[in-house]
């Protein structure tokens, strides 16, 4: 819903989304602007809902990872011989140091 209220160098337009709870309130001098500054106010808001949704995918992709390494470490070399070769990575060897790389 857009309601549109004379100001002193042009239009305010208040923009409300069906289902939103904010409000944007925009002045506007023709009514390009008017849909620019809308375009601009729902890709805002929608970039932070998608940074918002990228953050929990991170943590969960750690986690994942955590758990990963965990099992990995603890299971039977008859189990690590069953998993799926593609994306496989090894368990990290806790057998002592590693030989120098030449």
């Amino acid at each position: 819903m857009i309601d549109i209220v004379q100001a002193k160098d042009g239009c305010l337009y208040e923009i409300t989304r069906k289902g939103a709870k904010d409000t944007c309130y925009v002045v506007v001098s023709n009514p390009e602007d008017l849909v620019k500054s809308h375009l601009m106010f729902a890709v805002r808001e929608e970039v932070e809902v998608l940074k918002e949704r990228i953050a929990e995918l991170m943590e969960r992709i750690n986690q994942l990872e955590v758990e990963n390494t965990y099992l990995r470490a603890h299971a039977s070399q008859d189990t690590l011989a069953q998993l799926p070769a593609a994306g496989v990575k090894p368990p990290p060897q806790t057998q002592g140091p590693q030989p120098p790389v030449s």
